[in-house]
């Protein structure tokens, strides 16, 4: 598409009747340009962000997991990642230039007397090759498979992403999930502009190579004997027989030739966009998010500070719940921290929970085997799973502990 968009400049060519249409086009493809690659940079990066969420889920449990630890989890690939379209990425479009002056003739006098019968007194140059070349390359991005499917696919990964969890959802993930029906809705704001400008560089491809053909049969039925030639962005009128016309039949074939032109540019004027130059919108929003990589730091020689109680397995919980809830706030949005309580001292604030030591409302029962704590004073919510679990102050408050099933 890039080297499309640079090799098919000019295109439009430079008359007056076809500069509203250029600005239109030149609008909309360079939106296009910046904003469809701004998706694929940001795309990339937020797939590095997910790539970081994963890895500092499993590093948050391999903590929590003191026992056998086994092997540590790893990056599966370097992040950040290279990102696509640098520098040399293409960012204006202009599609009006000078390619010729629309007709040539052989006839003297004849160019004068059809500029002086049509509108703004200028023939239209542009080029029909380029027009036609444009147009094929905007349907084949609009209809790739790729391009077609991504809004859709973007939105089964995020409505995914929030059944897999039920109705125990951690914070993060509506955030996640959010982000990309965003990236969703660009990709088929992408595509539905590149169908726009496809269908709207047809129209006028059409409606030029129409009038061209006009041209020809209007003058040749005119001046027998004369031959046409349509090139891709002049017509060129001959008199291989060196025909003396006389003044009132070149006057005859320039309102022939004139009214093809007219019909032209009624056409032209007919041709619109209907979608609005893009804009990068909530993309900037997502490329500008922090990746953030938890350290395992782990030299399995008491890292973990000594927890008052007596009861370990209540210790080793509190301990996992509070490793897991460290490493997701490294990656979320700050909602798995607890007020006033510094990431070194959570494991121990849990385990009061746990032991009662903290008044708080507790549920039990859950669906599989979970419990619930709440802690009215600090606003925090502790979920005990099968000797882990994580603890967070939700958004909702109080009603986030209600909701737990």
């Amino acid at each position: 598409m890039q080297t499309v968009l640079l090799e098919t400049s000019g295109m439009a060519g430079s008359y007056q009747a076809v500069k509203a249409w250029s600005r239109s086009y030149d609008d909309r493809a360079g939106a296009f340009v910046l904003v469809a690659t701004n998706f694929a940079r940001t795309l990339q990066h937020f797939g590095d962000i997910l790539i970081a969420a994963g890895y500092n889920w499993e590093v948050s449990n391999y903590k929590a997991n003191r026992n056998p630890k086994g092997v540590a989890p790893s990056l599966p690939r370097t992040i950040p990642s290279e990102l696509p379209y640098g520098a040399g990425v293409v960012l204006g479009v202009a599609s009006s230039r000078a390619n010729s002056r629309g007709l040539e003739s052989e006839f003297p006098d004849f160019y004068d007397k059809v500029t002086a019968r049509i509108a703004g007194g200028e023939i239209p140059d542009g080029d029909t090759d380029k027009l036609d070349r444009m147009t094929k390359a905007w349907k084949a991005f609009a209809t790739n498979d790729i391009v077609f499917g991504a809004r859709s696919r973007l939105r089964l990964v995020a409505d995914g992403l929030e059944r897999g969890y039920r109705s125990d959802v951690p914070p993060d993930i509506p955030l996640l999930a959010e982000h990309l029906r965003t990236l969703a809705t660009s990709a088929d704001e992408i595509r539905l502009a590149a169908n726009d400008c496809a269908d709207a560089t047809a129209n006028h491809q059409v409606a030029l190579a129409a009038m061209r053909s006009d041209i020809n049969t209007g003058f040749t039925a005119v001046v027998v004997g004369a031959s046409v030639a349509v090139a891709v962005s002049v017509v060129l009128i001959r008199n291989p027989r060196a025909l003396t016309l006389e003044g009132a039949t070149l006057d005859t074939a320039a309102t022939a030739v004139a009214g093809a032109i007219g019909s032209f540019f009624t056409s032209l004027s007919g041709i619109t966009f209907t979608t609005a130059a893009l804009g990068t919108g909530a993309l900037a929003t997502i490329a500008g998010l922090a990746i953030l990589i938890t350290n395992i730091d782990d030299d399995s020689s008491g890292a973990h500070p000594t927890l008052g109680g007596d009861d370990p397995i209540t210790q080793e919980t509190a301990q996992k719940i509070a490793d897991h809830a460290n490493g997701r706030a490294e990656q979320g949005d700050g909602t798995h921290y607890v007020a006033g309580v510094p990431p070194a001292e959570l494991a121990e604030y849990v385990r009061k929970v746990l032991d009662g030591e903290i008044p708080t409302e507790q549920r039990h029962g859950l669906d599989n085997g979970r419990a619930g704590y709440w802690d009215p004073v600090k606003r925090a919510l502790i979920v005990e799973n099968n000797g882990g679990g994580t603890v967070f102050t939700p958004k909702k408050g109080r009603e986030a502990f209600e909701e737990l099933e």
